[in-house]
């Protein structure tokens, strides 16, 4: 027994380096599938707090009414018209600002990784990009008075704008298969379905 104790003795060096390594690539393992639940636990933590808070909901409702009225045809309120903060449009402008600002930090969250984009687009995607297209003019103007506004906001809709939603674009890959194989009638349900929002 003693001898197979001395003989392990030289090797005792490389054994320990390699159970070091092992250790090392098990943390890093761990760490990495501990940050991404965390980001996946995160988003459904903010996705879960806008549905179920009644209060969020009954704020985005009053903001779909200002983005209604800014669409009515008959109504000559713009929503350019809340860049300016006035008596008159203060609680409009505030419904705009906060629900933007609700959308730039999501927008940084998921550009810092703070929350799990893939989970995030699936969901929110069309809202996402509906309330952007809708909040256009307002965005525009504030980033003239301040480039920065709204940055993160404009670059996740110009982005996802790209790459439209994840079940309703298919990539490249696909529509070059449909296209060489006659399947045309595919194609055009898939763009038809990219216009849709």
């Amino acid at each position: 027994m003693f001898e197979l104790l001395t003989s392990w003795k030289d090797a005792a060096p490389a054994v320990g380096a390699c159970t070091a390594i092992v250790t090392a690539i098990v943390a890093l393992l761990v760490f990495r599938h501990t940050r991404a639940a965390n980001r996946r636990r995160a988003t459904l933590d903010m996705v879960m707090k806008t549905l179920m808070d009644s209060f969020a909901q009954e704020r985005y409702g009053d903001f779909k009414k200002v983005i209604r009225r800014d669409k009515d045809p008959s109504d000559p309120f713009k929503i350019a018209s809340l860049l300016d903060a006035t008596v008159e449009n203060h609680q409009d402008r505030e419904l705009v600002l906060q629900q933007l600002n609700i959308y730039e930090m999501t927008s940084l969250g998921i550009r810092r990784k703070l929350f799990d984009e893939d989970f995030y687009k699936r969901w929110f995607h069309n809202q996402f990009m509906t309330d952007f297209e809708n909040s256009r003019d307002f965005i525009e103007g504030a980033q003239a008075k301040k480039g920065s506004v709204y940055c993160e906001f404009a670059a996740l809709y110009n982005r996802w704008e790209k790459s439209g939603h994840p079940l309703s674009s298919p990539g490249k890959i696909k529509f070059a298969y449909w296209g060489l194989t006659g399947q045309f009638d595919k194609i055009d349900r898939a763009r038809e379905w990219n216009k849709a929002r």
